[in-house]
């Protein structure tokens, strides 16, 4: 899984910049921004399909970091440092929703073993089963003490295994809602 560090702010800022890009004409620029575009863009959206959330992720991921780079690149104004931060944090969040990062924590901290066994009066059918080899629930369960809580307040009659799942679910759920949070209460000061 990538993990996204916040970019380094020049000292300049781009209004002090002098180069050839502010001498030429505004048509030239947006063409060559748009081939630039092109370039940037083509290996993404050679990958791209039209099948699930994830590659809804992949753009929106790739597309904050082209902008943060940017605004990060040009310093132009006073929050730039907070929408490092707030930019970084949504592209891990991207990452961890999108990998199901956290709906599947829980399975770091068990070993299983897959078995097909034959399906009783359906002579051409499997059924998969699990053979937990170890388990470490308690340490997972640990680091999530409110969550746990809040589950079990949901779902009282859990056992340990099946608490463990839940846990991580509303983790996962958790990480979608913030993401989204994020976005909507920050994005719109992203801009230069």
């Amino acid at each position: 899984m990538k993990k996204y560090e916040k970019l380094i702010i020049p000292e300049d800022s781009a209004w002090n910049r002098k180069s050839i890009w502010g001498k030429l004409p505004s048509w030239l620029k947006e063409f060559l921004t748009g081939c630039k575009n092109l370039i940037k863009w083509s290996p993404t959206i050679w990958k791209q399909r039209d099948w699930d959330d994830a590659f809804i992720f992949d753009i929106l991921q790739k597309k904050i970091e082209f902008q943060r780079k940017e605004l990060m690149s040009a310093n132009r104004h006073t929050t730039i440092g907070i929408d490092n931060r707030d930019m970084t944090i949504v592209l891990n969040l991207i990452e961890r929703v999108r990998n199901e990062h956290y709906g599947t924590e829980y399975l770091d901290y068990r070993e299983t073993k897959f078995r097909f066994e034959d399906v009783e009066g359906k002579p051409k059918c499997k059924s998969l089963e699990l053979d937990i080899i170890w388990e470490d629930d308690d340490t997972f369960l640990s680091k999530y003490p409110s969550t746990v809580r809040k589950v079990m307040k949901d779902k009282p009659e859990l056992n340990k295994t099946d608490l463990c799942f839940w846990v991580a679910q509303y983790n996962q759920e958790k990480a979608h809602d913030l993401l989204f949070k994020i976005l909507k209460e920050r994005i719109r000061g992203w801009w230069d």
